[in-house]
């Protein structure tokens, strides 16, 4: 078989295939796009906003095809459940609000060392060096 002509009997080739939707289904799914979003920081325009453009084609679909009052209630709720939260990455030794309470610092060392740095290193595997 030539290399780039498809084989029906792949079993990893891709398939596609379109299923039945009715309304509720097309809710569901914008519930899970407002939800996905949402937790991931975005406000009520920026989930609009997503809504509205055509290159997210899932979440653009439902917006059409509920129109935009049902996605904005849609996104009012989702706000309302996760839209609170706020998640914060901490750097080791430093606290959230800017200021120095770091634990094992000394005054005059501006940059302190994490204990992440301060581990000694590992032999590299045969495959991390390659098989030179």
């Amino acid at each position: 078989m030539p290399f780039r002509d498809p084989d029906p009997t792949d079993p990893n080739m891709l398939v596609g295939v379109v299923l039945p939707a009715d309304a509720e289904a097309t809710r569901d799914m914008a519930y899970v796009f407002a939800e996905e979003f949402a937790r991931l920081g975005y406000d009520r325009g920026q989930l609009l906003g997503l809504f509205k453009t055509p290159f997210y084609g899932g979440a653009h679909g439902a917006y059409q095809q509920l129109g935009e009052t049902e996605i904005l209630s849609i996104i009012d709720e989702c706000l309302n459940v996760w839209g609170q939260v706020r998640f914060s990455i901490l750097d080791f030794g430093f606290s959230i609000d800017g200021e120095d309470k770091i634990p094992d610092s000394k005054p005059n060392n501006p940059s302190p060392q994490s204990k992440i740095e301060k581990r000694p290193r590992r032999q590299k595997s045969k495959m991390e060096k390659g098989w030179r």
